[in-house]
């Protein structure tokens, strides 16, 4: 209950941020992806949290029961293509402790999680030139190291990222992309991943960190 609650509050703030976000844009200048230095910086690197529940099920989405948090952050690199489409070679090292259910099975001995994932990413904010937040849609496949078992995984998930330059908080006369803070900013993703072979290993990934393109 504690973990469903503290969840409940994360999506709340950021459904706030992003209301305050589109108010305060009715001022601000709107970028579009291009300018979002995709063409001059066109690689990006993420640092997420993520929150991981290995026991979720779309039969019941809205219910998070096996929401642990992954102790290293998820890594990943992205490269833009051009035309708001990107891809991104992420990956995860999480470890599956005693007691927690996996797949609707407790776990009696624990064991190590590695994940790799190549996914697409469309953003949604270059194609409607939406400001102060960047939202965007991915799919994909990946591989999964589960407790010694290869598991071939589909990826599908939704995202957003919040750029500096588009808040106007660090300005320096007109000109401001090449200044080193504009090119961080926030992300926050939901990704939902599906064992191709109906076998354990199918989770849910909640994440939230900052990105820096180069």
């Amino acid at each position: 209950m504690k973990k469903q609650n503290m969840l409940q509050k994360i999506l709340f703030l950021t459904a706030i941020f992003t209301i305050t976000s589109f108010a305060y844009a009715q001022n601000a200048k709107i970028y579009n992806h291009e300018n979002r230095f995709r063409g001059d910086y066109p690689l990006k690197v993420n640092l997420q949290m993520t929150m991981l529940d290995t026991d979720y099920s779309l039969k019941e989405p809205g219910t998070f029961n096996e929401l642990n948090m992954v102790t290293i952050p998820k890594l990943s690199f992205e490269y833009y293509i051009g035309h708001n489409l990107s891809l991104k070679l992420s990956g995860l090292l999480n470890e599956i402790k005693v007691g927690q259910v996996v797949n609707n099975q407790v776990v009696n001995e624990k064991f190590n999680v590695f994940s790799t994932d190549l996914v697409a990413l469309y953003s949604l904010g270059g194609l409607f030139n939406i400001p102060i937040v960047d939202p965007y849609i991915e799919t994909g496949f990946g591989y999964t190291q589960f407790n010694k078992d290869s598991k071939a995984m589909y990826n599908l998930g939704v995202g957003i990222n919040i750029w500096l330059l588009d808040t106007g908080l660090f300005r320096r006369g007109q000109y401001t992309k090449d200044m080193l803070i504009n090119r961080f900013g926030l992300n926050f993703e939901v990704l939902g991943q599906k064992n191709l072979s109906d076998g354990p290993g199918s989770n849910l990934q909640i994440s939230g960190g900052v990105f820096f393109v180069f």
